[in-house]
């Protein structure tokens, strides 16, 4: 799928801050993020949507979108946590390979789902932030 931006340069590393990696799911933060702390889970096979992933990497990536959402809460002090996918050009998903969304939320700050630029050494500090604390919940499984 050399097609897929996802698959380019994510699941292969070349151009990502990746702070999960297993066999089947690769977590990672959102390059153009709508919140400070804008992180991406995918299955690191190629699945377009929701009606093509296999329920194996359905599932996977719900599972590790759980312990991503709690690190996000510790890490970026946030007061909730949006979760999105979306599925097909007119419900606006733009990049072709599954994808789930896990957005930390303030009370009192609307977000207005406009892309704000973050630095690759900023995005990097998150990333390194998040991986020790998902580290933290999966050790109490």
């Amino acid at each position: 799928m050399s097609e897929c931006v996802f698959c380019r340069n994510i699941v292969t590393g070349k151009d990502a801050h990746i702070f999960y990696r297993d066999e089947y799911v690769i977590g990672f933060m959102d390059r153009f993020p709508v919140e400070k702390g804008h992180a991406l889970i995918i299955p690191a096979k190629h699945y377009v949507n929701i009606f093509d992933i296999d329920l194996d990497h359905y599932l996977r990536v719900h599972q590790i979108a759980k312990y991503v959402s709690q690190a996000l809460m510790e890490v970026f002090e946030a007061d909730g946590i949006n979760v999105g996918q979306n599925n097909g050009e007119c419900a606006r998903q733009v990049v072709m390979h599954y994808h789930l969304h896990v957005i930390p939320r303030h009370c009192g700050r609307d977000v207005t789902w406009e892309r704000i630029m973050v630095s690759d050494s900023e995005l990097k500090k998150q990333a390194e932030l998040i991986r020790d604390k998902i580290q933290t919940y999966m050790d109490k499984l």
